[in-house]
């Protein structure tokens, strides 16, 4: 059909119904549109009621906002571990001989402040003195003696494990042989076992050293042991306080002696500015704190306070005693400085000398030695 056709037809229809609608009564035309729409309301309602319902979203995720959701992800690789050490330190900047930087500063720092390193202040160069403070270092540690700061040494040097400079029971090294030297010269430590070898023999040492210096006793030779051990407020042996008094009093001694060289021989003499030879002696004891009386060589020798030497045994310090044929007893005292050398009051010589005694008149004569001090 073309589509004249077609609406010539539609306008026929149209103006048809147009004409029917119009012929109808008022009442019926009610009717038509009343019922007419109750069927659109219910082809409407029809719709709706037969439409499917939609889905609910959980009550969780509507009050749940979503910035708060936390994604779940499903890791492609293992993670790296994360570092435990300082950075600083897990660089693994070794230090060593003949370096010069700010690390070497801190490093002879942190050795200063543990007693490992005994400089006025830091510096920036690792010498000799830092390779040796890190070997005491790495003794007392248990690490490989190398003196190089390596990464071991290092993390234990600038842990919280790190110990105070020490000396030990079967430590060695000269730090061990000075101790040891010290510990002789104060009289707990016996002449020759100065072996560097931290044995039984220096902890019993160090031990009587701190019950005398009012230190704990434990045998070890840590801070407070060594400021006091090698300081002026040590305190010594009995014995060896006595030896050290004596020693003074023997230098006091021959200084006086020395002091008197040159001066004239008077028969009777007791100085200072004249002598005979136990006058001489009188003086020179009076000088160096001794209160022992003026007497004649003779009875000089025969005090029995004094130790009895012979030729072989004497010591700086010590009187020689020398017969007399003419007197028929002991008859001239002089004063033994050491190395075959006596100060005397000697009348063949008018004055006051210094002289060897190795003639044979002195071997012939001598009759003994005495140790006043």
């Amino acid at each position: 059909m073309s589509s004249q056709r077609f609406s010539d037809v539609f306008v026929k229809v149209v103006a048809g119904a147009i004409r029917g609608w119009l012929k109808m009564s008022r009442r019926k035309r009610t009717v038509i549109l009343w019922g007419t729409a109750a069927a659109v309301i219910a082809a409407a309602a029809l719709i709706v009621f037969l439409r499917p319902s939609p889905a609910k979203e959980p009550a969780v995720a509507q009050a749940t906002p979503a910035a708060t959701s936390t994604p779940v992800s499903t890791p492609t690789a293992t993670p790296e571990p994360v570092p435990t050490t300082p950075p600083e330190i897990s660089l693994d900047i070794t230090l060593q001989y003949g370096n010069r930087n700010a690390n070497v500063t801190t490093l002879q720092m942190r050795l200063m402040d543990l007693g490992y390193l005994d400089i006025d202040e830091a510096t920036d160069y690792f010498g000799p003195a830092t390779k040796y403070a890190i070997q005491l270092f790495q003794r007392q540690h248990g690490l490989e003696q190398d003196g190089v700061a390596g990464y071991d040494t290092q993390m234990k040097l600038y842990s919280d494990e790190a110990q105070d400079y020490m000396l030990l029971t079967g430590t060695t090294g000269n730090d061990v042989t000075d101790l040891q030297h010290q510990l002789i010269d104060l009289g707990y430590l016996a002449a020759g076992k100065a072996t560097g070898y931290y044995g039984d023999a220096t902890t019993e040492a160090v031990e009587a050293f701190q019950r005398a210096n009012d230190i704990s006793s434990d045998g070890r030779t840590g801070p407070v042991t060594l400021d006091r051990i090698y300081s002026p407020d040590a305190i010594a042996t009995p014995e060896k306080r006595k030896a050290i008094r004596e020693a003074a009093n023997i230098d006091e001694m021959i200084a006086a002696a020395e002091s008197r060289i040159g001066k004239p021989y008077v028969s009777g003499a007791k100085g200072p500015n004249s002598f005979d030879c136990s006058g001489l002696v009188y003086y020179c004891l009076k000088a160096a704190g001794s209160n022992r009386g003026r007497y004649n060589a003779a009875g000089y020798a025969k005090v029995s306070a004094w130790t009895t030497v012979k030729w072989s045994e004497l010591k700086k310090g010590d009187l020689m005693f020398f017969w007399s044929d003419t007197k028929n007893k002991i008859g001239h005292v002089a004063i033994y400085i050491g190395d075959n050398t006596i100060i005397d009051a000697s009348s063949s010589n008018g004055k006051v000398v210094k002289r060897k005694c190795t003639s044979n008149w002195f071997r012939t004569n001598f009759r003994l030695g005495k140790r006043p001090w």
